[in-house]
């Protein structure tokens, strides 16, 4: 798929045979699996992100072996942990996984939150890890952009910078912005990187910004305060699950703006938690899942999930036309390992 990435596609892949061992003929080279391990959120209220990477890294693994593997090897997804999304189990299952000298490479977990949590035990260790989903820049440029990067950490999700970019110039047509966004390291670096480029966009706006916690069940008085400091746009900063919480309130509070969300926010559960609130909605997002004719290297992507999962809660109910968080989700784990 075409995405923005620091090094590329195949990065896990093509590091954990490094670390396996200098190369050899393929014949020598298949005496065992290249085994690989993550831990992310299988299960709870945001795992359309950790069971999104996780069939997409499978789907990948099983179309590498298909083709003869690495190097004469096959590859193996051989601890695949359950984080929730929660930091502290994060690092518990990296911990576990990193013990297990057998695995030679990683994927970060789904999130900033546990990616910030395991990124710098898995620095000192040492072995290859990509990052499938995580927009905060420290997670691979610790010191900052212009500094070196993280020397074992890879990455093939959309950055906050780049996403700021390009949400900034949609916001730009309005006066006053409401950014609200979620506590963690995803949202408060978000929203500060959206709300610089957009005053470098647009020195007069005004923008009022708001925070809430993972999970909670009302914004009214985030949303309320938006309200009074007279937003004509508001842009979330969160996951899907959150989005719809929030997106219920404005219909309820009858307050009506144009609604941006940012790539996490614009997935599955928005979908089935607003319903046709959702109509309207504009965000940031991988742009060949919108093109027509799709990549070809996105079709065949699009192919293997359908043949696999058919029109599933990830891909949508069109046949022809799969959600465009399909590629922040699955392919984002497809990616990793492909």
């Amino acid at each position: 798929m075409d995405k923005i990435s620091r090094r590329g596609l195949g990065a896990l892949a093509a590091g954990a045979a490094a670390v396996a061992g200098p190369w050899r003929p393929a014949r020598a080279q298949a005496a065992g699996t290249i085994k690989l391990g993550f831990t992310a959120a299988l299960t709870g209220p945001f795992n359309e992100f950790g069971e999104g990477i996780r069939r997409g890294a499978e789907l990948a693994v099983a179309e590498a072996n298909r083709q003869g593997g690495i190097l004469g090897r096959q590859v193996e997804l051989a601890e695949v942990l359950d984080d929730q999304l929660v930091p502290d189990r994060a690092v518990q299952n990296m911990r576990r996984i990193l013990d297990n000298k057998e695995i030679v490479g990683l994927m970060c977990p789904s999130g900033s939150g546990p990616t910030l949590a395991i990124v710098d035990m898995v620095m000192a260790d040492g072995r290859p890890i990509i990052n499938p989903q995580a927009q905060t820049p420290s997670i691979v440029y610790p010191n900052g952009t212009d500094k070196p990067p993280r020397p074992n950490v890879f990455s093939v999700s959309i950055s906050n910078t780049v996403e700021a970019e390009k949400l900034a110039i949609a916001l730009a047509g309005y006066a006053r912005v409401g950014i609200v966004h979620e506590s963690t390291g995803y949202g408060v670096t978000g929203a500060d990187l959206v709300k610089q480029a957009l005053t470098a966009a647009r020195r007069e706006v005004r923008v009022t910004v708001e925070s809430y916690n993972q999970r909670a069940q009302d914004m009214t008085a985030q949303l309320v305060r938006v309200q009074r400091a007279g937003a004509e746009a508001m842009l979330v900063i969160g996951l899907g699950a959150d989005f719809a919480v929030i997106r219920r309130n404005l219909s309820r509070l009858n307050i009506n703006v144009a609604l941006f969300g940012t790539t996490g926010a614009v997935t599955v559960p928005y979908l089935e938690g607003a319903g046709d609130l959702v109509v309207g909605t504009k965000a940031a997002s991988y742009v060949v899942m919108g093109r027509r004719p799709m990549p070809a290297a996105t079709q065949a992507f699009v192919d293997l999930y359908r043949a696999k999962y058919g029109t599933d809660r990830w891909y949508g109910p069109d046949l022809a036309n799969p959600l465009v968080s399909l590629a922040g989700t699955v392919a984002s784990g497809y990616d990793c390992i492909g």
